[in-house]
């Protein structure tokens, strides 16, 4: 595959540019764009907007109101933090035509109880907005009246938090309830947990981490696995022995082979070849199965040995090929490193720069997410998508267990606290080397009032932390679904 670029390459260059950047509004709608007209003009309302109330939020005066002329609606579809107080707002309104009158109908509302308001453009009086508000116009002529349904949505939760729900949390599969190891992988759209029990070694597949029953089978290994060791490339599954042994299974686990090949540890899997680090006497090497032409290379001495996190496939617009990452783990020589590696299908490289200031510390078994996040602009309280990494759990070089979340926005390069939208919650155990899923799923809603042709299904991108263990190496038994709350909302069109 010819590659536009390599991704350390364009990287370096990356880092010579500003590391944010504004997005353009050009091409956003203004605000009040008629989004279905209607013959009769005489009681339109061509823009809609809220009178500026620093004290009710900064830039209130800039919200966005959509105006439905097929349906009479006016509304913000990007809903107003949560918590704003919308009971005393003053507003502008404008028309293509001169109207007779115009009136705001409030009717059970929190503060006011069936009280008009006559709207002209010298009007101050405000309006309770906790209820949906009726807005009358009546044609110049008084012969054309039409009513809209003025709306000003709050958010009743925190749209940018990463939400952990308690009520989804579900045990690993296992057969005897005291699972003593445990490791999950991805492949081809289904999931596989092996678990070492009193029993013996369970392997469970499923189509999604969260699914209640699992498909279990007994598998007996005619070697001592390395259960955490355990990855899939798209075609087969491989694990070490505890003497560092790679095996390969094409038949979902059932029998394993021998592959002749010993590592210190696997680092991933890469389309049809897993990754690993081989010790040649007393040399690292960067290692692939199979070899074909490959010939082991000496590690750099920062690259981790052991316990960086699990290896996370993404694709970016730089490359033609897909990038894998890792994050922190332990060099040869011992030391806790931070430092971001990828693999880019030929070799590994140092992605992040310690020259750049980074707030991401070393970790041992952090969790590597690659997930979407949202930018919130201040002056229009519209939540832009980013992409975003995410470094979850982990233990510190002290020793400590960290709860931090920290996040890139540029593939990596540069990290930063999450701030407390992200962070995980008190009670979600601390744990290290868990294993980190994104799983779409289908959610669906009604709609029952839309401009256009109502959505009522769209995809959802879940988190899946499955497994790990605590501070003392205890195994959790547990599998955790986090969201970011705005993805679970009903897109607009």
């Amino acid at each position: 595959m010819n590659k536009k670029y390599s991704i350390y390459m364009v990287l370096a260059m990356f880092l010579t540019l500003a590391i944010s950047s504004c997005n353009s509004s050009n091409d956003e709608p203004t605000s009040g764009e008629i989004i279905s007209s209607s013959s009769n003009t005489s009681t339109l309302v061509s823009s809609f907007t809220l009178g500026s109330n620093k004290k009710v939020l900064y830039n209130l005066d800039s919200v966005y109101f959509s105006i439905d002329q097929e349906k009479n609606l006016i509304y913000n579809a990007d809903s107003l933090p949560k918590g704003t107080d919308v009971s005393h707002l003053t507003v502008s309104v404008s028309f293509p035509t001169a109207v007779g009158k115009a009136v705001f109908k409030v009717k059970d509302s929190q503060w006011m109880k069936d009280k008009e308001v006559e709207y002209t453009s010298e009007t101050t009086d405000s309006i309770d907005f906790t209820s949906p508000v009726e807005l009358e116009i009546t044609s110049q002529d008084g012969k054309v009246i039409r009513s809209y349904t003025v709306s000003v949505n709050v958010h009743n939760m925190k749209p940018d938090s990463l939400y952990w729900d308690q009520r989804a949390r579900r045990d690993l599969p296992n057969t005897s309830g005291y699972p003593r190891a445990e490791k999950a992988v991805a492949q081809n759209g289904k999931y596989f947990c092996l678990v070492a029990d009193n029993y013996g070694y369970v392997l469970s597949t499923a189509t999604n981490p969260s699914q209640g029953t699992w498909e279990k089978k007994n598998v007996a290994f005619d070697f001592t696995p390395n259960v955490q060791s355990l990855v899939a490339s798209n075609d087969a599954l491989y694990i070490l022995s505890i003497s560092g042994v790679l095996y390969k299974s094409t038949d979902e686990g059932t029998t394993w082979t021998n592959c002749s090949v010993t590592w210190r540890s696997i680092k991933g899997a890469y389309e049809g070849k897993v990754l690993g680090v081989l010790k040649d006497g007393n040399e690292y090497k960067y290692d692939e199965y199979p070899r074909g032409n490959y010939v082991p290379k000496a590690i750099d001495a920062a690259f981790p040995i052991t316990g960086s996190s699990e290896f996370v496939m993404a694709s970016n617009s730089w490359t033609d090929a897909q990038q894998g990452m890792i994050v922190g783990g332990l060099t040869k020589d011992g030391k806790l490193s931070k430092g971001v590696w990828g693999y880019d299908g030929k070799t590994w490289g140092r992605i992040d720069n310690e020259s750049l200031k980074s707030a991401l510390p070393a970790l041992e078994g952090a969790a590597l997410v690659s997930y979407t996040s949202f930018a919130n602009d201040t002056v229009t309280h519209r939540l832009t998508k980013r992409a975003t990494w995410m470094v979850l759990g982990g233990r510190t070089a002290d020793g400590t267990m960290n709860r931090t979340t920290y996040v890139s926005y540029n593939q990596g390069i540069t990290w930063s606290n999450g701030g407390l939208t992200l962070q995980l919650p008190s009670y979600l155990p601390l744990f290290m080397h868990a294993q980190a899923f994104v799983v779409e799923e289908r959610i669906s809603k009604a709609r029952a009032k839309a401009p256009v042709k109502p959505v009522t299904e769209w995809q959802c991108p879940y988190i899946y932390l499955v497994g790990g263990t605590n501070g003392s190496g205890d195994l959790l038994n547990s599998i955790w679904k986090g969201v970011i709350n705005q993805l679970t909302f009903k897109p607009l069109y």
